[in-house]
């Protein structure tokens, strides 16, 4: 189904399954919530009414000129509002976990808890992490302080190798295979907005440290990482501070509904029981 924000943009979202809702944000920035939605569809909805998100400008939302984190914040509510639903679980994946935690903050009474897989908090932590790790894949020394290069410069310049090479799944996957179960659902369809990355890629306010307002968050909060994640860093969770966060350690990297699928169930099912 769609449904149209107060400025006019159709956002894309399904829903599926039994229980507690439930909002995923899914990563990118500028990916969507199809792959996520095929792979772990299956194990989350016989326990949460899952509600499937598009983001504006990725996947298959309409385009927009507002990108803002404010912006992509009110879509959110909004979406709540035109839904009926009084409170409701946040899942976010990867950069998904700055759009849950801005959420969860700024609508603590709407929030029932927060289950984080994978995330970043501070996307200039993990992309320095990537940026170390991915030169060690090309087998570089570290090319001087970040700072003799413009940072996202330096960032992109070691992506285009990592591609070049075909290595950059590395960062992300602990073998091709996950990958390509991935790709096979992009290829149905994946067409987001250069633009949104853009925008966040050039824009001071999603480089803040999230994780400053994470002790500010007192309801209930799952974490989950994974050891081989090094597209947020597989230790950046250790500068998140919720007051309640139970944090679960996963033997995947930064895909875990694709690689780490019993864990990844078992954890979340266990999470909202309690909280039920």
């Amino acid at each position: 189904m769609k449904y149209k924000t107060s400025d006019g943009v159709e956002l894309y979202v399904e829903k599926g399954g039994k229980g507690a809702p439930c909002l995923f944000l899914h990563g990118g920035p500028g990916y969507w919530s199809r792959s996520f939605q095929y792979h772990a569809g299956d194990v989350l909805e016989n326990d949460l009414e899952m509600i499937y998100l598009d983001q504006r400008g990725c996947g298959r939302s309409e385009h927009s000129l507002d990108y803002s984190l404010n912006r992509l914040i009110a879509d959110i509510e909004e979406l709540r509002e035109s839904l009926n639903i009084e409170e409701w679980y946040v899942m976010g994946h990867s950069f998904g976990g700055i759009l849950a935690v801005n959420y969860a903050y700024r609508f603590h009474e709407r929030t029932k808890g927060l289950i984080l897989s994978n995330v970043t908090l501070s996307m200039r932590y993990s992309f320095e992490h990537q940026l170390q790790k991915g030169r060690e894949l090309l087998g570089q020394k570290e090319k001087g302080s970040f700072t003799e290069q413009p940072f996202i410069d330096a960032f992109y310049e070691m992506v285009s190798e990592l591609l070049e090479k075909d290595l950059y799944f590395k960062l992300q996957y602990k073998n091709p295979a996950n990958k390509e179960k991935m790709d096979i659902i992009d290829r149905e369809g994946l067409a987001s907005d250069p633009q949104f990355q853009h925008y966040v890629f050039s824009s001071g306010e999603y480089f803040e440290d999230f994780t400053v307002m994470t002790q500010h968050i007192t309801k209930p909060v799952l974490v989950l990482t994974g050891v081989y994640d090094d597209a947020v860093g597989p230790d950046h969770y250790k500068s998140f501070r919720f007051p309640n966060a139970e944090v679960r350690i996963l033997e995947g990297a930064h895909h875990p509904y694709v690689e780490s699928r019993e864990e990844f169930q078992e954890a979340i099912v266990h999470f909202i029981q309690r909280q039920e």
